[in-house]
């Protein structure tokens, strides 16, 4: 076997492999019996056909059959020979067959690693604003308590506005050139101002009334890569309109949350918001050390690891609208990947430059790094850790775990090692996150 690379564009790496001999001999001579065996040809009974017919008739498949089978058999080997690692797909670009000799020569493509120098985080500053526990995170927490056990109550005789639940019937009708398209009628509903309708359809809504009806000409359809697919008139229909209505704090809301009585509630809420105000304090400090080692270094991301990237946290936000009873089948997402793209760039870089650390200081994670991961995700998942174990050793995905597992353990290694700077600022969007039952994390797992 004979291996050569090839530089391409960015991180793109070319493989061509040669291999001869008994290898592809065998391999051949197995296709050649399983093409005797199955094709049929006309004027001869089935098993009968001449071989150098059949090789004549089906030159391209054999060619192909044999690039793909040899590749399976000898790539492992030839990457390994390159010393080259690929990061994610890898593209069978190209085969060429010499049936005499007999020689199988492919090209593969991939894209390997960023090179990057990994900076010295000794001493390095990160400002972070400075926090300080106040009462108004607990009336935030109750505020939050409340909408959550909302009811929505039918309103009449009063046109559509931001944060009403609108239910419609729609009817969807694909644009073609030429003859009607395909029609799709159901019904669905969202909350105004929340993106779980397109952006064009809820600005149509605001203002209608239950029974109105609303119709968009030509609307684009994307795929999940943003990419235009086709185009579709929708008309709606105003099914029913309804508003918010908030519990009043007191017993009778108490028990509701499952508590004897208000002081009891208030109690136990005051306790949830000092705990989501330690995990909220710590996790802004993650987050501004991630985004300054981000900062710090040039790295390029690959395009397939990015590619995934944005389809994982796509695929999420989508599952999280399903989840909420929203018809997903329209939703823009050309925009989503807009939306998405940093993000996604953040979390690729911030991977690269923690596992590079950790494996330059020798870092390596115990039983309780890992229990800690677990217990961290169904905090963060709303569920328990023993679920959360359960699922992954059911899907043998514990692997991931450990990664997350380490890559924690080097962000927090690091942390150790910078100055944090505390400085007097207002960030409300921060300060909001103390109310919420579970704190918000940066960036997105690849699971």
């Amino acid at each position: 076997m004979k291996v050569r690379t090839e530089d391409r564009e960015g991180l793109f790496k070319a493989l061509i492999v040669e291999v001869q001999g008994d290898e592809v001999k065998n391999t051949l001579d197995e296709i050649y019996s399983q093409l005797k065996e199955n094709v049929e040809i006309q004027g001869f009974r089935k098993g009968t056909a001449p071989l150098w017919l059949i090789k004549a008739k089906y030159r391209d498949y054999i060619k192909e059959e044999a690039g793909k089978k040899i590749a399976n058999q000898t790539l492992e080997s030839a990457i390994k020979e390159s010393n080259l690692s690929p990061v994610a797909d890898i593209f069978l670009e190209k085969v060429d067959l010499e049936e005499k000799t007999p020689k199988v020569t492919y090209t593969v493509s991939f894209e390997v690693q960023p090179e990057f120098e990994l900076k010295n985080v000794e001493g390095l500053e990160v400002e972070v604003p400075k926090l300080e526990f106040k009462d108004e995170y607990v009336q935030q927490r109750i505020q939050q308590l409340r909408e959550e056990h909302a009811v929505w109550e039918p309103v009449e005789d009063r046109a559509i506005k931001e944060g009403d639940l609108v239910n419609i019937s729609y009817e969807v009708e694909e644009v073609k050139e030429e003859g009607e398209g395909e029609k799709v009628d159901g019904e669905t509903s969202g909350i105004i101002g929340q993106k779980m309708f397109r952006e064009e359809l809820e600005k149509a809504l605001i203002g209608k009334k239950e029974g109105d009806e609303v119709y968009l000409e030509n609307l684009p359809l994307y795929d999940q890569q943003g990419k235009e697919v086709g185009r579709a008139n929708i008309k709606a229909v105003v099914k029913e309109v309804k508003q918010k209505v908030l519990p009043e704090p007191g017993d009778d809301f108490a028990k509701e949350l499952g508590h004897e009585n208000w002081e009891e509630a208030l109690k136990k809420i005051k306790e949830e918001v000092r705990k989501n105000f330690e995990r909220t304090k710590q996790g802004i400090i993650e987050d501004a050390v991630a985004d300054k080692l981000i900062s710090i270094h040039e790295i390029d991301v690959p395009k397939t690891l990015l590619n995934r990237e944005l389809s994982f946290l796509i695929d999420r936000r989508v599952k999280e609208l399903q989840q909420m009873g929203i018809d997903t089948r329209y939703l823009d997402y050309r925009q989503m990947a807009q939306e998405f793209m940093s993000q996604a760039v953040a979390n690729i870089k911030l991977r690269y430059i923690l596992e590079r650390y950790a494996q330059e200081k020798g870092l390596a994670i115990g039983d309780d790094d890992i229990e800690k991961q677990y217990e961290d995700l169904a905090n963060q998942m709303g569920t328990s850790k023993e679920e959360v174990k359960e699922y992954f050793e059911k899907e043998n995905m514990t692997a991931v775990i450990e990664q997350d597992a380490l890559r924690k353990k080097a962000l927090n290694d690091i942390i150790e090692k910078v100055k944090i700077n505390e400085v007097e600022q207002e960030r409300e969007s921060e300060m909001a996150e103390v109310a919420e039952e579970k704190p918000k994390k940066k960036g997105g797992k690849k699971k």
